[in-house]
């Protein structure tokens, strides 16, 4: 559902569009009319989500490496010119628990593409965007950055959590250039790697959330529509937890 949202002549690009959560989000911004550049590491997943809205295109980006980065941005502003809408869904997830449950290594991956990643893909496109005075940036945090983790390890809530203060930081550079910076912290929500991580133990879950269900992927894309919208232009460095009342901050 768009509600009635319009985003006709916007151009939305997301990264971590091959499936789940990114894929819902490039399906809501799609049915709003905005032009889609699905972005993900993942090429059959991307060009699956554009098969999907039936509009767009797919560029393989791995957002860990700066050179990736600068190539996916150069093909974007070649086709596009630029963009009105950046949603950065991409990250890596682990539920290696434990301060010494991970080499060093691991660490690194998951910051370099959860947090970094998501830097090197605002640097290459917050410049055109003030240049047109008018952008919508989306952030992924997580209700493990609001509470701890609870399944996930520690550098995948340390990387959530730094994208906090990213965020805010970027929406006071960007706000005089009306260009909004706002962050989503899901909770449980039903992408592939959760069922199979809570597999068994969904009722225990679902008994602590007020709203008695697990989310889908489709709850945080249309919280996501919303920050992309004009509906939500007096709203900037804001962190918009999406968990059913499991958090509430």
């Amino acid at each position: 559902m768009s509600w009635n949202i319009d985003l006709s002549c916007k151009r939305a690009l997301i990264t971590g569009a091959a499936a789940g959560i990114g894929r819902a989000c490039a399906v809501a911004l799609a049915e709003a009319g905005t032009s889609i550049v699905a972005v993900d590491v993942n090429e059959k997943g991307i060009q699956q989500t554009i098969d999907t809205t039936g509009s767009g295109f797919a560029v393989r980006c791995d957002l860990s490496r700066p050179d990736d980065v600068e190539s996916m941005r150069d093909r974007v502003l070649a086709e596009l010119g630029g963009i009105d809408i950046l949603v950065n869904c991409a990250g890596i997830i682990s539920y290696k628990k434990g301060i010494g449950a991970f080499p060093i290594e691991e660490w690194d991956r998951v910051l370099d593409v959860n947090l970094r990643g998501t830097y090197l893909v605002c640097r290459a496109f917050v410049e055109g965007m003030k240049e047109q005075h008018w952008g919508r940036i989306v952030t992924f945090s997580s209700l493990a950055a609001r509470v701890g983790g609870i399944e996930v390890g520690l550098h995948y809530t340390a990387s959530k959590a730094a994208l906090i203060g990213f965020t805010r930081t970027l929406a006071k550079e960007c706000g005089p250039y009306g260009i909004t910076v706002n962050a989503v912290a899901p909770g449980v929500i039903l992408t592939e790697p959760v069922k199979k991580q809570i597999q068994g133990r969904e009722a225990d879950y679902v008994a602590q959330i007020p709203l008695r269900r697990l989310g889908e992927p489709e709850d945080v894309a249309n919280a996501v529509l919303f920050l992309s919208s004009s509906l939500s232009g007096y709203i900037t460095g804001s962190v918009l937890d999406i968990n059913g009342g499991m958090y509430m901050g």
